[in-house]
């Protein structure tokens, strides 16, 4: 069916945008795997101090990775559990109930099969398709078990409103907030206002945009404190215990009235 609203136009760029997401995580992977930015220290700085003032954002981190291998095992196990399911679990059930004359059968068949030279293209052909459908289950459990860690969603999304430093902010946070809001359309985003929203994965797409709105957030409370405490533009700010209010832009609008 031909889209006929911008909305529904922007349905079809799913996958790009998402592409789009996956090239900026992509690229800064290195940096969400070390304990400071190693870019912002300086001669003579104190390490411990750097990992210190990271500390917050890094447990955020920690915490969905673990959530992300706890779904990764459970993909493994659920893998492992089909491909013996299917491997021997019909065979056990003839046998278990067609009983001795069954057995002996399977056993005449398999002894056929290995004189006749097409024993092992049967195992073949079988064990490829045991394994296909094993890593087939095992994949979709992984994705649905993941997509239903709404925890993890929220948890990265509010990394930027995290008290001390964050190599998130620092890294990534000025290339989404310019694929969020100015290379995809508001149209995409106005999709997840829908009752009966169409897109593949509402919950990746409602952190993504919130990500992008903390960032914004986190931006402005750093410029505030700047400006309060007579820093530089460039100098980094240790947001004090408690983290950015989740209001701040709120907060520095009717100050500014």
């Amino acid at each position: 069916m031909e889209p006929k609203t911008a909305m529904e136009k922007e349905l079809l760029k799913e996958s790009l945008y998402k592409n789009r997401v996956q090239e900026i995580l992509r690229k800064h992977k290195g940096f969400l795997s070390t304990s400071y930015n190693p870019d912002a220290a300086k001669e003579g700085d104190d390490i411990e101090l750097l990992k210190k003032q990271y500390s917050a954002e890094r447990s955020i981190i920690d915490r969905v990775i673990s959530n992300e291998r706890t779904a990764f095992m459970s993909g493994i196990a659920l893998a492992g559990v089909v491909f013996a399911s299917v491997r021997f679990g019909p065979r056990y059930l003839a046998v278990k109930i067609g009983g001795i004359e069954k057995a002996r059968a399977l056993k005449e068949a398999d002894e056929a099969a290995k004189k006749a030279g097409t024993r092992w293209i049967q195992q073949g052909v079988s064990f490829l398709f045991e394994s296909s459908f094993g890593a087939w289950a095992g994949y979709r459990g992984y994705t649905m078990i993941s997509a239903k860690n709404t925890n993890s969603y929220d948890e990265i999304s509010k990394i930027p409103l995290c008290a001390g430093r964050s190599i998130v902010s620092e890294k990534i946070c000025s290339e989404w907030v310019d694929l969020v809001h100015n290379e995809m359309s508001p149209d995409f985003w106005k999709n997840l206002e829908e009752e009966d929203c169409r897109l593949k994965d509402k919950g990746r797409w409602t952190s993504v945009l919130s990500l992008a709105d903390n960032c914004i957030k986190r931006k402005a409370f750093e410029d505030s404190y700047r400006k309060q405490h007579g820093m530089k533009p460039e100098d980094p700010v240790d947001v004090p215990e408690g983290g950015v209010p989740t209001d701040i832009l709120q907060m520095l609008s009717s100050k500014q009235k």
